[in-house]
């Protein structure tokens, strides 16, 4: 559903003619052209018992529903001199409170003003992809900086993942610095160059690379400080590492700086953390960093919705890549 509002005679049906033709903009489901009008003739039909507001957004839910990409162009009404009568001060105050329910699930906001559009919102995808599987990735050890490439069988598990149809088409890809998520995206993407971010190379587990949780309850030196890692939960700093909250702060910056520059759905192919630090800082409703876990070649697709100027509005989870 895309939103238009503007001031009365700003050029709002004609701006949405030049901009999504003309076969959208006329009447019927397509596009509901003057929502104040509508929210008028609703609010007289409302019974006594029922409250103003509820009653139009049901209204509205219903038009929207039957035709989820409808264009809505709607008058804005709550500038000017306050009305004496109390009819007409409801009246504005509910398609002020319509029109921030609309806002808050468009795909896109436009205000028009003289003709000219300001885009308020809009939304893009990400799928967020964990790289394929690596030796190490097969025997759970802990694998960060170093730069270990995929093995035969993670290469095999993402052919048949591509081929299962898990990925979506993107129109741009990025990846982490290290070979196992450029190698993957190359497998999954091969057409597209991917532009590598330093900002998302997976964790420094510091002492703890390269072995995994029976070798380090083993290892006389590094029992003690994994036991007491593993008993905070995993929020104690990796001895001679990265703190998760470390991690999660330069992968999400990362991602925050990036937003403006997202114009079509783009992969990002990235490590298992980088992943859980992006979300857990940016996706709602807001989880734990480990609640984001995947595993090696699945991930998440997301719907992220920008502020007209490419900040980061909302970010919501549309489904498991797996």
């Amino acid at each position: 559903m895309r939103l238009v509002i503007g001031g009365s005679w700003q050029g709002k049906r004609a701006y949405v003619n030049r901009r999504y033709g003309p076969e959208d903009a006329g009447s019927g489901f397509a596009c509901i052209d003057g929502l104040h009008n509508y929210i008028k003739e609703w609010m007289a039909a409302c019974g006594p018992d029922e409250e103003p507001f509820s009653y139009v957004m049901d209204r509205v839910g219903e038009q929207i529903r039957r035709c989820p990409d409808v264009i809505v162009i709607c008058d804005e009404v709550g500038g000017g001199i306050v009305p004496v009568e109390k009819e007409e001060r409801t009246y504005r105050e509910c398609v002020g409170r319509v029109l921030c329910e609309l806002a808050r699930e468009a795909d896109s906001v436009e205000r028009v003003y003289c003709g000219i559009a300001q885009t308020i919102k809009h939304t893009v995808h990400v799928a967020l992809i964990r790289h394929g599987a690596t030796a190490d990735n097969l025997h759970r050890r802990y694998l960060g900086l170093t730069d270990a490439p995929l093995c035969e069988t993670g290469i095999a598990a993402l052919h048949r993942q591509k081929a299962s149809g898990i990925y979506p088409p993107v129109g741009r890809v990025v990846t982490s610095p290290l070979s196992r998520c450029r190698q993957t995206a190359q497998i999954l993407y091969p057409d597209i160059a991917g532009e590598v971010v330093q900002e998302f190379r997976e964790t420094d587990f510091g002492l703890f690379e390269g072995r995994n949780h029976a070798e380090l309850q083993a290892d006389r030196e590094l029992c003690g400080s994994y036991q007491a890692w593993v008993d905070s939960g995993g929020s104690l700093p990796f001895p001679g590492g990265e703190s998760l909250a470390q991690s999660t702060k330069r992968c999400s910056r990362a991602f925050l700086r990036l937003l403006p520059t997202l114009k079509e759905t783009t992969a990002f192919v990235v490590h298992g953390g980088t992943i859980m630090g992006i979300l857990s800082a940016c996706a709602e409703p807001r989880q734990g960093y480990y609640d984001y876990w995947r595993e090696n070649g699945t991930g998440y697709l997301c719907r992220v919705e920008l502020t007209g100027d490419g900040g980061l509005y909302r970010m919501r989870i549309e489904r498991e890549l797996a």
